[in-house]
């Protein structure tokens, strides 16, 4: 498919899904009052001090009217203000958006859902799209998302979705992606209205593409960074575990703009590497910055990275990026000890097949219990294996809360098509 046609496909397929969703959601949607941006709203704003607090703290909350979700099963939401760490690991607080359907599936339970975010925009995290609604989630792309968080609380799971990325929305930094997940799990679990059981709570994490990250950064390191939570298993697809690589696959293709984005997001978690003063085109990172992943996918693709920058050089490339990049990828992180599903588009063309065909391996040989189902068809690209693979995810992880045997697919993945 040409590289424009890729990105008309995506951006119809998101409007088609906008303008069909319907129902409660939808309409409260018309009728509340808009929230303010989140740079606006003192619920978002930093403490003067957070000395003496805990990672997964409850610092605020309040209760919330969520419309950015297609279903018609009647939930509770609120708004949790929560402390957690950046990328180098100082103290900030960030926000989960936590959902209890009015009707529990047994025993508490928790999901943690990372939706992909991949942007620079605080507009862009879940917590003010899901408060925006679905017309706002259209343009921006995360209403996809959305349908799958949907197919979670329609099996009334308690979910908490959090703004992963912090504050400052250090997108591709790596170790803010797990820890911020891990703590907003650990702040839905001391919310005393979730209903939960604390950390002996069953938890289960779903992401996809860079809500991918997200998910296996923190299972990677929850033995370590908080070894008291009750993972029982973490389903990721789409992984884009090495962004080095990641970046030389997508430059002056439809994804290119995802290498501005990633680029720029390191550059908050590492402002030594001074990564802004690389690019020629000064007006690029404020640009990128008031954008969400489709805007920056519908505005710079095909771009080749090299004519915006000084000398032609490619940032990604460099000796000093490189070996940040290095700390930063999959597998990096520690040892997972609860199961995992991972599922991967053979034609991926963000997250490649071979890096996580290489993760797998490497996690099989220190006896992680991995179930990894492979697509091969030729249309198995990575926004396609979404659609693919979510619902397998999302049965595999009904089967961790149901006590079922786990699988482990080590030297001969699954070919997902024929199952």
């Amino acid at each position: 498919m040409k590289r424009t046609s890729l990105i008309c496909a995506v951006l119809l397929g998101f409007a088609v899904l906008t303008v069909g969703l319907s129902g409660p959601a939808a309409e409260r949607a018309v009728a509340e009052p808009l929230p303010p941006v989140p740079a606006q709203d003192p619920f978002y704003a930093q403490p003067h001090s957070l000395k003496g607090a805990r990672p997964g703290q409850v610092i605020a909350s309040r209760p919330v009217t969520v419309t950015g979700i297609p279903t018609s099963t009647p939930f509770s939401a609120w708004q949790l203000k929560y402390v957690s760490e950046d990328t180098k690991g100082k103290p900030w607080t960030t926000i989960a958006t936590l959902i209890r359907p009015a009707r529990q599936a047994g025993p508490p339970k928790l999901m943690s859902f990372q939706p992909w975010i991949d942007a620079l925009d605080s507009r862009c995290n879940p917590s003010y799209q899901l408060r925006m609604g679905q017309v706002y989630e259209g343009p921006t792309g995360m209403i996809a998302e959305m349908l799958n968080a949907a197919k979670l609380i329609d099996r009334g799971w308690t979910t908490v979705i959090s703004d992963y990325l912090g504050p400052d929305n250090q997108f591709a930094a790596g170790f803010v992606e797990g820890r911020d997940t891990l703590d907003g799990i650990r702040a839905a679990e001391n919310f005393a209205p979730a209903g939960l059981i604390g950390a002996k709570t069953p938890v289960a994490l779903l992401g996809y593409s860079g809500g991918a990250r997200a998910t296996e950064f923190a299972a990677e390191l929850a033995p370590k960074y908080a070894p008291e939570l009750n993972l029982v298993g973490s389903a990721a697809g789409g992984l884009p575990g090495d962004m080095g690589l990641t970046a030389a696959l997508i430059n002056g293709g439809p994804f290119a703009g995802i290498e501005y984005s990633s680029s720029f997001g390191i550059a908050r978690a590492y402002p030594e590497l001074n990564i802004p003063a690389l690019f020629a085109d000064k007006s690029l990172y404020p640009a990128v910055s008031q954008m969400c992943q489709v805007q920056i996918l519908a505005t710079y693709a095909g771009n080749t990275v090299q004519d915006r920058t000084v000398n032609r050089e490619w940032v990604m490339g460099l000796p000093k990026i490189v070996k940040v990049l290095d700390t930063l990828k999959a597998g990096r992180y520690g040892t997972p000890k609860s199961p995992l599903y991972l599922f991967q588009g053979a034609h991926d063309d963000i997250g490649t097949a071979g890096v996580v065909d290489r993760l797998v391996a490497d996690y099989c040989t220190r006896k992680v219990p991995v179930t990894y189902a492979r697509y091969n068809a030729s249309y198995a690209n990575h926004v396609l294996t979404e659609s693919l693979g979510e619902d397998k995810a999302i049965d595999w992880i009904a089967g961790r809360f149901a006590h079922a045997p786990v699988g482990n697919t080590c030297g001969r993945p699954i070919n997902a098509e024929a199952n």
